[in-house]
């Protein structure tokens, strides 16, 4: 049955799925970066007496810039983990047509999209009181809240936070999506995903925890 309906959705064309796929990465950016990174936010932690207009001007611009591209980032995304899961699919010899990988890989990308919804939602409807610093440092389910973050440079508490539940959920979808296709046991699908997509997840983090140190 799981089968069946995922073959019903990548059936559909690529570009359909890129699209949707970017609509919602789309509108949890646009939800976290107007209303949670709201202009009265900004203005709070503005430092300078004059060029405030001019300043979230820009800011804006590069959100508008982001926006644009959220297609060409979904896209990105998906092409890069299908090539690092290719590399562990012919070390095992397990065979899965590219062009259904990719597009599950496309809509794992819904997977790795909520974080952006969950703190629109966080803080906008539950906490509604917060400051830049919250913001900054709210990576919820991820291996950051096992640290305070407050005593490390903010660019290692973000690759903290990447690690996270979402990533490990996706990675579970696409070992269970592997799994249907290639008819092998759950866990060597999931292996495989670990030491591929996980490991190089992983290592990249340490990479950038590492040169901030």
């Amino acid at each position: 049955m799981i089968k069946s309906e995922i073959t019903k959705i990548v059936e559909k064309p690529a570009w359909v799925l890129i699209l949707a796929a970017s609509a919602f990465y789309f509108g949890g950016l646009f939800l976290f970066s107007h209303f949670v990174w709201s202009t009265d936010v900004y203005e709070i932690n503005y430092r300078s007496d004059t060029g405030f207009k001019e300043y979230i001007g820009m800011v804006r611009l590069v959100d508008l810039v982001r926006y644009l591209l959220s297609p060409l980032y979904i896209f990105t995304i998906s092409f890069i983990i299908l090539g690092v899961l290719k590399i562990g699919l012919i070390i095992n010899n397990i065979k899965v047509e590219d062009k259904l990988l990719f597009k599950a890989i496309i809509l794992g990308t819904f997977i790795l999209s909520l974080p952006l919804w969950v703190k629109a939602v966080w803080f906008v409807l539950i906490k509604g009181d917060y400051s830049m610093n919250d913001v900054k440092f709210f990576y919820p389910l991820s291996f950051l809240n096992f640290f305070d973050p407050t005593l490390m440079h903010y660019n290692i508490a973000k690759a903290l936070g990447r690690i996270n539940i979402y990533h490990f959920a996706f990675m579970a979808y696409i070992a269970t999506f592997i799994k249907q296709y290639a008819d092998i046991k759950w866990y060597r699908s999931f292996g495989m995903v670990c030491y591929t997509h996980g490991l190089g997840l992983v290592l990249l983090q340490l990479i950038i925890i590492l040169f901030y140190f």
